[in-house]
């Protein structure tokens, strides 16, 4: 099975390398990087929902969600995590993932926005912390300061003590990240 899930993750890297939002490589590969630091024994389904989580960010359009859609975010955030899911589950059983692997993988996936569950809330830490550490700053040049902040605030919500204290540790070593926890919690 290792061999089928290196070659799946593998699969998996090559489409997000081919998402047209620059960063979407780099936040893939750092919310599993993050996840292994806060989970260094993370089972193969939760490595894979990391590297996953936003695969259909990088698919073509009218196979991805559009924010303008959806009355509001979190509505989009939920159809997001629901398609990432349902494509990153076909991609695995394409290369004959069990299936109690591949809905372990889904479910992962489907609860990366709000968690609910351990592990669940372990990726939207990882994939949280990701966004402030990898797309914050094409986030802002790309959305503007307002919606940027506005981001970062829901980000920070999404954080529970854990990935608070991390955040924080990684704003001493990115100077630029300072503004914008003071904007989500007050002076760090």
């Amino acid at each position: 099975m290792r061999a089928a899930v290196r070659a799946a993750m593998a699969e998996i890297q090559g489409v997000v390398e081919g998402s047209q939002v620059p960063e979407d490589p780099i936040h893939a590969r750092e919310t599993l990087r993050l996840l292994l630091i806060m989970r260094p024994q993370a089972d193969l389904a939760l490595q894979v929902a990391a590297l996953g989580h936003d695969l259909e960010r990088a698919l073509p359009p009218g196979l991805r969600v559009e924010r303008s859609r959806f009355p509001d975010y979190a509505s989009f955030k939920a159809a997001h995590a629901r398609n990432s899911a349902g494509h990153l589950t076909m991609l695995l059983r394409k290369h004959h993932l069990p299936e109690g692997f591949c809905q372990r993988v889904r479910r992962l996936v489907e609860r990366h926005e709000v968690g609910g569950d351990p592990d669940s809330d372990l990726l939207k830490e990882a994939d949280s912390l990701s966004f402030f550490t990898t797309n914050l700053p094409h986030y802002l040049e790309r959305e503007g300061e307002a919606e940027a902040l506005r981001r970062c605030r829901w980000g920070w919500e999404r954080l529970g003590p854990r990935g608070r204290a991390m955040l924080r540790e990684l704003a001493l070593e990115r100077s630029w990240l300072a503004p914008f926890l003071e904007s989500c919690q007050g002076p760090i």
